[in-house]
């Protein structure tokens, strides 16, 4: 499985008719119910699906920042319909994958993140990287030419390394 034009437009256009980008008004909007319990030290979230009802269990362990990257994660495996039925997203796990329902549940979590962002309002790839709350791992999956494709460099000065 490959990270497609498609999956992006259809994350597009799930974030436009939901009027938000925001991982949990997502869930409300798909009727994902949302969930929380200790998945012990290393399970940060986990998607299920019981009885054909979406569910994303996140840990009372993670931090509220850590809560909201593993839902747009955990969103991403029920948008590009991932046929396993439990998902998890592991602390130990967290490196790049190459291809795969991680890649593209990976990807998804950027193009949540990121939506509808203008890089050329930032001074380097850090500092965007920091405003959106992209975790240090995650980093290669952001697609930094087409983001450029997309920037707008005639409203801010931009010297974006």
């Amino acid at each position: 499985m490959r990270y497609t034009d498609w999956t992006r437009e259809k994350v597009n256009k799930i974030i436009k008719n939901a009027n938000s980008n925001n991982p949990y008004k997502l869930c409300d909007f798909l009727g994902i119910h949302v969930d929380y319990a200790d998945l012990g030290k290393d399970v940060l979230g986990l998607r299920t699906v019981n009885f054909r009802i979406p569910t994303i269990l996140l840990s009372t362990r993670n931090s509220d920042q850590e809560n909201y990257v593993t839902l747009a994660h955990e969103l991403g495996h029920h948008i590009c319909k991932h046929d396993t039925n439990t998902e998890y997203l592991k602390r130990h796990n967290l490196t790049f994958k190459s291809y795969g329902v991680e890649y593209e549940a990976n990807k998804v979590m950027i193009d949540i993140l990121t939506y509808n962002t203008n890089i050329a309002e930032f001074h380097t790839q850090k500092d965007y990287i920091n405003y959106y709350g992209i975790p240090d791992w995650a980093e290669k999956y952001i697609d930094w030419n087409q983001l450029r494709e997309n920037a707008d460099f005639n409203t801010f000065d931009s010297v974006l390394d």
